[in-house]
């Protein structure tokens, strides 16, 4: 099944923090996926307010450039 996880709001070398809607702690180690079913990597941390998380993703090797565009989890 796979969920709409956010928005990209930075990328930071391999790592990028995404602003949630719905991210819980069930999320962590999930696999990451752009809308053209492409893996770009794995949450690795969830963090900040409750009604708004982010989450940190680890990216995989291979992984595009996707900044400001909306990822989703696997």
């Amino acid at each position: 099944m796979v969920s709409r996880l956010g928005e990209v709001i930075t990328i930071s070398g391999k790592t990028v923090v995404v602003r949630g809607e719905k991210i819980t702690p069930r999320h962590m180690g999930k696999v990451v996926i752009d809308k053209q079913m492409n893996e770009i990597g794995r949450i690795v941390d969830i963090f900040g307010p409750v009604d708004s998380p982010y989450a940190k993703v680890m990216l995989f090797p291979k992984a595009m450039n996707f900044c400001g565009t909306v990822l989703y989890v696997r």
